[in-house]
């Protein structure tokens, strides 16, 4: 229990009761004597009732003012606070914190936003002008959204109470024709270091802004380089800046062609007679969109379909290196992959 609660549990409570039970009897007192006729004219059975009407309406408003904000807007906000003073799992805290942060953003409400994160964060130069950037940058109305997504990860360390706990959550929010991607990372206990328990990360992106985060990021560790220790972003980048495909559930920068789209038995048919994307080069060009994760050897492509009853296709093509040996291809949907019946059936790389 937070320092607010029990504070409000010992004395507000029997307070507000104690207030409560004076002016119902001073509203008895005077409505009792009102009726008696050596108080006829008299002011004291007015008083009474005045004072006791006064004492009724108190709790009401003590409870408008200091209660109700709490239980309502303000449950969710200083997240940190109530993790070091309660237990809460990696779920229920993935929960706490994406509530403060988009209920506190959608009001504009810097200070609560910003009171999500460890104390390490917000005591560093750079985070006054992050909340800036973030403030500046975030739609109000993105926060009345339904997320789907939650938490994907957990973990820490654990050693004769000396504990860590952390985790992560990643959502989807589909808005006015828009798709947002919204991340999180928090640490949700620290016994050693209660400081650094809060939100670590938080960003929020939109389709086009995500596809080019993943394209850099990529490209980046690729290189040995690494991102800066940001820890809020809002970036939302126009179709003019960049233009951008949701493939299988993933963001990625497209890159229009003049190619002719192959029907999805037209792209079976030339994978069967094709080994290596350089001849699918050839055959049809280069590909609509393509990535090589850091972590992996191999290289994804994506070539547009024709669409099937209005909804967009495409062949994703798995190859061992940027012109090499294709692995094995199948049909995406813009939110998932279609294995039952692939394009090109799986190749180990040592065939």
């Amino acid at each position: 229990m937070t320092f607010f609660y029990l504070i409000l549990a010992l004395i507000l409570i029997p307070l507000i009761c104690i207030i409560l039970i004076s002016g119902i009897i001073l509203v008895i007192i005077g409505i009792v004597n009102k009726r008696k006729t050596k108080y006829a004219g008299k002011k004291f059975p007015t008083v009474c009732i005045t004072v006791g009407a006064s004492l009724l309406a108190l709790p009401a408003l003590i409870f408008a003012i200091g209660i109700v904000p709490r239980i309502g807007g303000g449950y969710y906000n200083n997240v940190p606070e109530r993790w070091r003073n309660s237990w809460v799992s990696d779920s229920q805290a993935a929960d706490q914190a994406i509530k403060a942060l988009m209920e506190s953003a959608g009001k504009g409400d810097c200070e609560a936003f910003a009171k999500n994160f460890t104390a390490e964060i917000q005591n560093s130069p750079s985070f006054k002008a992050e909340l800036d950037n973030f403030f500046e940058a975030y739609p109000a109305v993105l926060s009345e959204c339904e997320l789907d997504g939650g938490v994907s990860g957990s973990g820490g360390s654990y050693n004769y109470g000396h504990n860590v706990k952390e985790g992560s959550a990643h959502y989807t929010c589909d808005l006015e024709g828009e798709k947002y991607f919204i991340s999180l990372s928090f640490c949700f206990e620290n016994t050693d270091e209660p400081e650094k328990v809060g939100v670590e990360y938080f960003s929020v992106m939109n389709l086009g802004a995500r596809a080019l985060y993943i394209q850099e990021s990529n490209e980046k560790a690729m290189l040995g380089e690494y991102e800066d220790d940001t820890s809020l972003i809002c970036d939302i980048k126009s179709s003019d800046v960049v233009d951008a495909r949701l493939i299988g559930g993933l963001p990625f920068v497209w890159h229009p062609t003049t190619n002719e789209k192959l029907t999805e038995d037209e792209m079976r048919t030339l994978l069967s007679k094709t080994s290596s994307m350089d001849s699918l080069y050839q055959k049809i060009g280069m590909a609509n969109a393509s990535i090589k994760y850091s972590n992996s050897t191999g290289y994804d492509y994506y070539y547009e379909l024709v669409p099937e009853n209005g909804e967009p296709r495409y062949a994703y093509i798995s190859a061992s290196s940027m012109k090499g040996d294709i692995i094995d291809a199948y049909v995406y949907t813009p939110e998932k992959g279609l294995y039952d019946n692939p394009l090109k059936a799986f190749k180990k790389r040592n065939e």
